[in-house]
């Protein structure tokens, strides 16, 4: 049997594999999930990598911007800010999902896609809403999002055995697993894992999106990885339930579960169904900031009329068939990243502003400035250079952008313009001036005779170099380094350029505070 199964799950795997778009879904999917867990370290390289798509970043901006997440602060511009307010891990999931979802746009079945997309997302949020705070609730986000897995694989690209799956299980949930087993001949889940592994999903969310099987523990389970499992199963099932009552008009399934898993989150029934309709609420903003359409977005149950009749529970605010307008606060701060400079400037510097409010770590400040700086003046990278304590040298204290990595690791100049040595020290006298330089194209031989060899190998014909200096008051604190073949600096007004000083200064400010923090 145990080989039977095998083979099946080889067959499936041969099969999807084949679809057109699988190899660059997967692709792509890779590149994110490869990236390591320690956010400080790798915050910019999955930045840098979600940047590198244009409608990827879009999407990812108008999620963040969609209340709750930032309503308060007035926007987010940046996808580094968007990292840090909603952690690594929820932005590799989203960003996964999104770009499922990208690949599913133009098909004659993207309204079936977008459904079943929908539902697991709407799971994912039934279960972190239930969770309320906490380190564990990014996990249960992603266990919940991705115990659809299977069924949105099979939807995407099995689509045929899809609908005879849907016709059979009516609905119902333990008929649809056993038609899935056997249209599919394995389980959901089984397929699911499968395609994790290849996208190098992390063990532990491989383990939390399998769905765990029996009956609800009378007490949460001790191991925290399994009670994860369970927080996200309570938050598949109640999302089930929630459009069941979107298609039969009343709550009396959700009531039945908020009774069955109260227990596991320490809250009251009550409480379960207030989660669920505050959940069903965020997921409605968020899927009108993405575009996205779906069944269960306007469901409002009626009144009971009797007692221990079902809970009455409202409409979505923001739902697709509604009607309710968003209020000023929830609209989603829209920055496409093609915007003009100007506005991302200003939206950046708010972010940027947040950010050093917010105590956020000196790194992340710094990476937060480079991106806003990337995507205002048309970049393609950048780095914050600063002097080392203790030795006469000058290296890369952040940096972002295709090489930008691999060229600070060599990135080690003196500090001060070597005597006699004028060929090659280009980039240190220009970061200590007090004025801001251009070089359109810095292959033209006598620009290039004065830059190191490791930073002319990287440079193209073409390539432009903006050097802002970081100065407070007397005291040189180091300076902004960007390249690339399209950058606007020169065109810019005087708006802009005050802009660009601010968010300069908020640099040089963080490079204080670290300063000061180390001494």
């Amino acid at each position: 049997m145990a080989t039977e199964r095998s083979q099946r799950l080889a067959a499936l795997l041969q099969r999807i594999g084949t679809d057109a778009d699988f190899p660059a879904l997967s692709q792509q999917v890779r590149r994110v999930q490869m990236l390591s867990e320690r956010e400080e370290e790798n915050l910019h390289r999955l930045a840098d990598e979600i940047l590198q798509d244009v409608a990827l970043t879009q999407k990812l901006l108008r999620w963040v911007n969609a209340a709750p997440y930032v309503a308060h602060r007035g926007g987010v511009a940046t996808v580094s800010r968007a990292i840090s307010l909603l952690g690594m891990g929820t932005v590799k999931g989203i960003a996964a999902s999104l770009m499922m979802l990208e690949h599913w746009g133009d098909r004659e079945q993207a309204g079936r896609m977008q459904d079943v997309f929908a539902r697991s997302l709407l799971a994912a949020h039934m279960a972190a809403e239930l969770l309320g705070t906490g380190v564990e609730r990014e996990s249960v986000f992603l266990a919940a999002l991705f115990q659809g897995l299977g069924r949105m694989l099979t939807v995407r690209f099995l689509p045929e055995l899809a609908q005879r799956i849907e016709a059979e299980a009516q609905g119902d949930g333990a008929r649809e697993a056993a038609a899935a087993l056997r249209h599919l001949g394995v389980s959901y889940d089984e397929l699911a894992l499968a395609v994790a592994r290849m996208w190098g999903f992390p063990a532990e969310l491989q383990r939390t999106m399998e769905r765990p099987r029996g009956p609800v523990p009378a007490r949460p389970p001790t191991d925290r990885v399994e009670w994860q499992r369970w927080v996200a199963a309570a938050g598949s099932d109640l999302a089930d339930a929630w459009l069941l009552g979107a298609r039969d008009g009343h709550a009396s399934a959700l009531e039945r579960l908020a009774n069955r898993y109260a227990h596991l989150v320490d809250k009251t029934p009550e409480q379960v169904v207030q989660a669920a309709q505050q959940a069903h609420e965020r997921m409605g903003t968020l899927a009108k900031a993405v575009g996205l359409r779906w069944k269960g977005a306007a469901w409002r149950a009626e009144p009971a009329a009797a007692s221990g009749a079902p809970v009455a529970l409202p409409p979505a605010a923001g739902g697709d068939r509604s009607g309710a307008a968003q209020s000023p606060s929830t609209v989603p701060a829209d920055v496409p990243p093609d915007a003009a400079p100007a506005l991302v400037l200003a939206q950046g510097l708010f972010d940027a502003t947040a950010a050093c409010l917010d105590g956020l770590p000196t790194h992340a400040r710094l990476e937060l400035t480079l991106e806003i700086m990337l995507r205002a003046l048309r970049a393609r990278r950048a780095w914050v250079v600063a002097p080392q304590p203790g030795v006469e040298q000058a290296a890369p204290l952040a940096c972002l952008g295709p090489q930008a990595e691999t060229l600070a690791a060599q990135y080690r100049l003196a500090s001060r313009p070597a005597a006699g040595a004028e060929a090659v020290d280009l980039l240190v006298t220009l970061g200590r001036m007090t004025r801001d330089s251009w070089l359109q194209d810095v292959t033209a031989p006598k620009i290039a005779a004065r830059l190191p060899a490791w930073y002319r190998a990287a440079c193209t014909p073409g390539t432009s170099m903006i050097v802002l200096p970081l100065w407070r008051g007397e005291r040189w604190l180091g300076w902004l380094h960007l390249d690339g073949s399209g950058i606007v600096l020169p065109e810019l007004g005087g708006v802009e350029h005050h802009l660009v000083r601010a968010l300069r200064n908020l640099a040089g400010l963080a490079l204080v505070s670290e300063r000061t923090a180390g001494n």
